[in-house]
């Protein structure tokens, strides 16, 4: 699949999602809005459907992904078994792929593209930004071969796992730290639900992580802290997001 082909099924997605810009940016001087490594990886997924004589879908997607080395090495690093997630996902392409999949994973190709540049960076669309959008779809296949997409998420933007909060006693300060995925809507909300804070603290503390890649919500005690980071924690892998919350010392 070229890269005129890539962005014509991209583009035709726009029209179909309200999406965070008002006005998404062209990019008429580019093969397509994808990087290199997300190119290849969509490359890979045109030729997996053409061998088929199918259309696209997120599965085709995900097979492209996890022959990418930062990919493959997010899922190790969770405990997932890239093998065998192969194998999952080449036996769900041994049927017949519908219209309505094709669809919906043109829109959700546009939407890992206009995130990339919309973000705080504009910047074309990597397979991290894929990752975040294609395997929703697919829990499925995921489940299956017993890969968290959340957790691989997580160490694909942060480099690693969610630390351990291992402090016993005294005071600590609880941050938050950015990342272009996880809403402000999601972040706003636990900020009062589990921190109680009012609206305009919440406001103010999710715009201050978002502006300056990190936003420090409190001082709490190690206990308190623990008990809070683990429930925003649990939030944030239940609804998708990659999260990161740990704490500082004061």
């Amino acid at each position: 699949m070229d890269g005129a082909t890539i962005f014509a099924i991209v583009a035709a997605g726009f029209g179909a999602l309200a999406l965070r810009r008002a006005r998404p940016r062209a990019y008429p001087q580019l093969e397509s809005p994808f990087d290199a490594d997300a190119d290849v990886a969509m490359h890979v997924a045109g030729h997996e459907a053409r061998q088929r004589d199918q259309l696209l879908t997120a599965t085709h997607v995900l097979y492209g992904l996890v022959q990418d080395e930062q990919i493959a090495g997010a899922i190790r690093k969770t405990g997932g078994d890239v093998e065998a997630l192969e194998d999952k996902i080449l036996g769900a392409l041994d049927r017949e792929v519908t219209q309505a999949e094709a669809d919906w994973t043109r829109r959700a190709l546009a939407t890992a593209v206009n995130v990339a540049d919309g973000s705080g960076n504009p910047r074309r669309c990597g397979v991290v930004d894929l990752w975040a959008y294609l395997p929703r779809g697919e829990q499925t296949v995921l489940e299956a071969a017993k890969v968290d997409r959340t957790a691989v998420l997580f160490v694909l933007y942060h480099g690693a796992p969610a630390p351990v909060v291992d402090v016993i006693g005294g005071d600590v300060h609880v941050v938050l730290r950015n990342d272009d995925y996880t809403t402000r809507d999601f972040v706003c909300t636990v900020l009062r639900d589990v921190f109680a804070l009012d609206d305009a603290a919440a406001e103010t503390r999710m715009m201050v992580t978002h502006s300056q890649g990190r936003g420090v919500i409190g001082r709490y005690s190690a206990a308190d802290a623990r008990t809070k980071i683990r429930e925003v924690r649990e939030r944030a892998h239940a609804s998708g997001y990659p999260l990161w919350i740990g704490i500082e010392p004061i």
